[in-house]
Parts: structure tokens; C-alpha cells; sequence
């Protein structure tokens, strides 16, 4: 009979701190809804306390009823007292672990893992056992990859694995650079602006006639504002990226991609090869000019946890930031397979000419709007006339570097390149072929006439189906598309 073991009792800690803080918030607003009225504070206060004591015995209650066991062949899960339920998960049928440490619990070597399994559908279930030693995840770890006498080896001696294997890490410096040219630079701006919306009683009361003053004494100040806002905005990048990404590391093992990362989470994340549904690589105009690109895998779905954990993404970035030079030969560290379809094959290109006009002439409906300035009076026309005009220029702009950097390449029978441009943002996918959904290729009245169409392929990426489209190519060159990658997919559909 198999020897089953509870959980650490630091969860117990864990889950009641947890409800704590969820709990306190309502404190919070209860006693602030009435904050001079004391008996409402004893109230509120031993209410909150009666609810942590609930909390505490509910987890402990937890804790004395899951168990779990290892054998050679399966990991096995029980849970409850009179709804008991047991789950036994062979070994076959894992895809994928995943462990994050919480930074209080470091020094007591304790991980939380997640267990992705294999299920029926194009979803993954999964166990999570929330609080358990570190050892007991490098078992598992090398059961799944078949190594049997793991049970009676000594697991200390595992901890060679991930520092000997590491092939892409990320410096202080690099993560820096990357929150400086990464736009979620401009989340937090908006973000910032979104704040003071939530406060306008406020802002009517007290800061109306600040900002009078500011305009009276010059456009100085108000640009120094806006320069405090966005020096911020970057600190909150950087610091939530250093969070994030701190000692990034990535590996190969077996058929897995290892990603570590985390400050205060440390988060291990294990990604079997075949979730792998795309490969894309990102850079913005600055990143262009700088000459680095990022790097992410599209997934299959993950895990759908109740915490909403990281492990439930479906795009994980594999190089947050990277020199362009490097690129190639990281990527074919980590993914050999693409890289030697690529180095073997020689790649059949399809033209794909540029069209200035058609991708831009609904750029130039912007001006449009210039029209009513001339009948509308007021001290805003010149400032608003010079924006509609940057922004028809922007777009203009953006239009001319999508056609120009619109391309399709094909390897072998089995992986295709598309590059496009969107938001001004040059992004590469790397499709193996028995990936991609669907094909669809599409045109209207105006392009039928001239022989040109446009052509879609779907990846599905966890719930959600990716579309890439590339536009005006000529209806033979569409045609050829199809041809080319039938024998590996087969839906197509076609409008005109």
C-alpha cells in the first residue's frame, strides 16, 4: 500500500494570509464608510476576526484531508472526508510542471506545483499542489521524463539541472532597455490619466485653479508635469519588469522549454514542445532603430486556475530582449527543430509586390475632418488642424511600412515565415504548417477586377484563434499559397 503525504503545513499560513488580505479590504471600506463612529470599528474589528479564525480551521481542514503519493508509474490525489475524491494521473498522461516559490518561503525550500495534464478537447486540466518541498517537484520532474529508479535516488543531487543548462538569461541592463522601449510605457501614462478621471470632485475643487495658474506662467511647467508623469510611468515599467523577468533564465530540456523568472515569485514554467503553436518576434520602430527584437511562443491553452497565475497565458515570452545578431543561434539552442528545417531547406519565397496606394487611400479620409474647422469658431481650430494632420501623417506612414515590409517564405513542407506590420510594430511569425487551422483567402468586388485578393491563416492559441492576414496579393500568388501548404492543412475556405 502506497505511503500518501499531506501538503507542507506552511499552507495553512499561506491560504488564511491570503483570505487576510482579501478580508481586510473590507475592513477597510466598512470602517471608512463611517470612520468617527468607534462602535462600528469593535464591530467591524471582531467580525473580521471571527472570519480569520473561520479561515484558519477551513485550511486546516484542507490540509488534514488532501493528501497525496508517488509511485513509478503515476502521481495519485486524495481529497475531503465524506465527498472524498481521488485522482490518479499516470505519468503518460502530463504534459507539463510548473513551480513558483513565494519569496517568504525560500529558505524553507517549499515550491507551489501546478500539473498540467493531457484531457479530452483542446483544453489542458490541471492539479496544483500548493505548498510542497522542492525535492518532491524534482521527482516528479524526472519521472515524467522516464528516468524510473528516481525513487530511490538521492534528490539532492538534482540540483545541477537548471544552472548547467541555462542558453538565454536576462541582465539588469537588458530588462531596463526592454521596459523603456516596451509600450507597456504607455499603459502606465493612460493608466495615470485614467486615475485622475475616477477623482473629479477633486479635481473641480482644487486643482482647476492650479492649472490656470500653470497655463498663466508658461508652457515651462506644464511641460515639466508632463515630464515627472512619464519619468513615473517608466519607474512603474521598470520596477514591474524587474519583478517580473529578475534572473530570466531559459533552457532545453528533452522535449520541454524551461522559462525560470520572478523576484518575489520565483515561477518555473515547463513547456512541452507541442503546445508550441507559433513562434513570434516582435520589435516596435524603436527597436528597429536599436537593432533588438522580442521574442514569444503562442501556445495551445494552459491551465485555467482560480488565482489567474501566470501559468494560465497562452504567450510566454522565450527572449523578452535580444540583439538581432544573437537571435538565430539562440533560437536554434532552444528550438532545434526550426532551425534545421531552415539551415536544410531551401526556402520558396512568394512575391508579395507592394501596392503605396491601396494600403493608404483610406488613410487620407482623416482630412476630412479638417472641414468643419473651417466653420466652427474657436481658439482650438489651429491645434486641432495641426493633430488631424499628424495623425494622417502617421498613418500614411504606417501604411507605407506595412506594404513594404509585408513578406511570405516557405520551408520544405513544414514551416512557414509571414512578416507584417501592425501598430507600427514588425512582427514575424514562424508557423510549422501542421499548426495552422485554417486558410482563408478573400477579396471584393473593387480587387476582383484587378486580380488581387487577400489571404488569412488561423492559429489557435488557447480559447482564442489567431488570425494573420497578409493583403492585396494577386489572386494567382494566393492560389500558389494554397497549393503549397495543401498537404499539410486542409480547411480552406474561399470568398469573393
Amino acid at each position: 500500500m502506497s505511503n500518501y503525504y499531506r501538503l507542507h503545513p506552511l499552507v495553512i499560513l499561506k491560504k488564511s494570509i491570503s483570505w487576510s488580505l482579501s478580508l481586510s479590504l473590507i475592513l477597510i471600506l466598512d470602517i471608512l464608510r463611517n470612520p468617527n463612529d468607534k462602535s462600528n470599528w469593535l464591530l467591524s474589528i471582531s467580525i473580521f476576526g471571527i472570519l480569520i479564525a473561520i479561515a484558519v480551521i477551513f485550511n486546516t481542514y484542507r490540509w488534514l484531508t488532501f493528501k497525496y503519493t508517488i509511485n513509478s508509474t503515476s502521481l495519485s490525489v486524495k481529497s475531503g472526508i465524506f465527498l472524498k475524491r481521488e485522482q490518479i494521473i499516470p505519468f503518460s498522461r502530463i504534459q507539463s510542471f510548473h513551480q513558483e516559490t513565494w519569496f517568504l518561503f525560500r529558505p524553507f525550500k517549499v515550491v507551489k506545483l501546478t500539473v498540467e495534464t493531457a484531457s479530452s478537447g483542446n483544453k489542458v486540466e490541471s492539479v496544483i499542489l500548493e505548498v510542497v518541498p522542492q525535492s518532491t517537484y524534482d521527482l516528479l520532474e524526472r519521472l515524467r521524463l522516464g528516468e524510473k529508479d528516481s525513487l530511490n535516488s538521492d534528490i539532492k543531487s538534482l540540483d545541477q539541472h537548471s544552472n548547467s543548462k541555462s542558453q538565454y538569461s536576462v541582465s539588469l541592463n537588458d530588462i531596463i532597455v526592454f521596459s523603456l522601449v516596451d509600450f507597456d510605457i504607455i499603459s502606465w501614462i493612460l493608466g495615470l490619466i485614467a486615475i485622475s478621471y475616477h477623482f473629479t470632485g477633486f479635481i473641480n475643487k482644487y486643482l482647476d485653479p492650479f492649472l490656470n495658474k500653470v497655463i498663466a506662467r508658461g508652457l515651462l511647467i506644464i511641460t515639466s508635469l508632463i515630464i515627472i508623469v512619464a519619468v513615473f510611468a517608466i519607474l512603474g515599467s521598470i520596477i514591474k519588469n524587474i519583478f517580473k523577468y529578475y534572473k530570466f533564465k531559459v533552457y532545453r530540456e528533452s522535449n520541454h522549454i524551461v522559462i525560470e523568472r520572478g523576484f518575489f515569485t520565483r515561477t518555473t514554467l515547463s513547456i512541452p514542445i507541442e503546445r508550441v503553436q507559433a513562434v513570434r518576434t516582435k520589435g516596435s520602430l524603436l527597436q528597429v532603430l536599436l537593432n533588438i527584437k522580442t521574442v514569444e511562443l503562442l501556445l495551445a491553452s494552459g491551465k485555467k486556475s482560480e488565482n489567474k497565475e501566470d501559468t494560465s497565458d497562452t504567450t510566454f515570452f522565450l527572449f523578452p530582449i535580444i540583439n538581432n545578431r544573437l537571435l538565430s543561434k539562440k533560437l536554434a539552442q532552444i528550438l532545434p527543430e526550426f532551425a534545421e528545417i531552415i539551415a536544410q531547406t531551401e526556402p520558396l519565397r512568394f512575391p508579395c509586390p507592394p501596392h503605396y496606394f491601396l494600403f493608404s487611400r483610406f488613410c487620407f479620409l482623416s482630412l476630412s475632418l479638417l472641414i468643419p474647422l473651417f466653420f466652427w469658431n474657436s481658439n482650438w481650430n489651429f491645434f486641432l488642424g495641426i493633430a488631424i494632420l499628424l495623425f494622417t501623417l502617421l498613418s500614411v506612414v504606417h501604411a507605407l511600412w506595412k506594404t513594404k515590409s509585408q513578406a511570405i517564405t516557405q520551408y520544405k513542407q513544414e514551416l512557414l515565415v509571414v512578416k507584417i506590420v501592425h501598430f507600427f510594430t514588425l512582427t514575424e511569425y514562424l508557423c510549422p504548417l501542421n499548426k495552422i487551422q485554417a486558410v482563408s483567402i478573400s477579396t471584393t468586388p473593387f480587387l476582383y477586377h484587378q486580380q488581387l485578393g487577400h489571404i488569412t491563416f488561423s492559429l489557435k492559441t488557447g480559447e482564442f484563434t489567431l488570425q494573420i492576414n497578409l493583403k492585396y496579393l494577386s489572386w494567382s500568388i494566393c492560389e500558389n499559397i494554397k497549393k503549397s501548404c495543401a498537404p499539410k492543412i486542409k480547411n480552406y475556405t474561399l470568398k469573393k
